[in-house]
Order: structure tokens, then sequence, then C-alpha cells
């Protein structure tokens, strides 16, 4: 958004608290306001029926998505031209399409500190994702 362009992260995570706070918790449990027992819950709904994804590992992560829908996607010409639009030619000849630049946010600064509080269960999801990816 245009509007957000001179803001810094600090600033929008503090003036945007209650819209972005644990996000992908409320998106999966379904409401806002939930309890610990309901967020364990859906902890173990997310190890027993989800495949997960990482950004940073988006080529891998839809090579697992369409194993999990059987999608034939060996010499199949069109899931090729896909791939090298969203992710670029493997020699890097390309741009990929599907990413947006960020400056890192640094463990233990003051930004990462005010998100963390902020996305408290959103980051034990995320730790449960990066252990559910390596499995």
């Amino acid at each position: 958004r245009p509007s957000w362009k001179n803001t810094t992260l600090l600033q929008w995570s503090k003036s945007h608290s209650k819209i972005w706070k644990n996000f992908l918790v409320k998106k999966i449990i379904g409401k806002d306001d939930f309890t610990e027992d309901e967020f364990l819950e859906m902890m173990e709904t997310v190890r027993k029926y989800f495949v997960v994804g990482l950004m940073d590992e988006m080529e891998e992560s839809v090579k697992r998505f369409n194993a999990v829908m059987k999608l034939n996607v060996n010499n199949n010409t069109a899931f090729e031209e896909c791939m090298v639009e969203f992710f670029g030619n493997t020699d890097g000849s390309s741009e990929k399409k599907n990413s947006n630049e960020h400056p890192k946010v640094l463990e233990g600064s003051p930004e990462w500190d005010v998100l963390a509080e902020l996305n408290s269960y959103d980051m034990r999801l995320y730790e449960l994702i990066l252990e559910l990816f390596d499995t």
C-alpha cells in the first residue's frame, strides 16, 4: 500500500497489532479469541492432517503439494513452464515472480521483540511447521 511506504516495521506492527496478531492461528481456528486448549487442538490437527510448505523452500513445497495431490509433473511441459515462471531458471537467468524483497528482521531487535510478543501463538505454529517440513 502506498500509505505504508514510509512506515517502519516497528510503527506498523504497533499500529496494526489487533488485526494481524496471531493471524494464521486465528484463521485456522476460525475465530479471533481462542483458549490454550483450542490452540493445542489446532496444533494436533496441523500435525495430523496438514501438508506444510515454507516460503524459503517454495520450489520444494510445491513439489510436495503436487505429490500429495497426485499431480503428474514428470516430463510435463506446462508444469516446467509454470515453475520457471514463478521460481526462475535453475541457472538464475530469470527473475522470480512470487517474491518481494523485505529487510530481514534480526532476532533480538526491537522489531523482532514486538512481533514475537504480538504473535506468540503464530511463532509456536511456525516452530511446528518447521519440524513437520523436516520430517
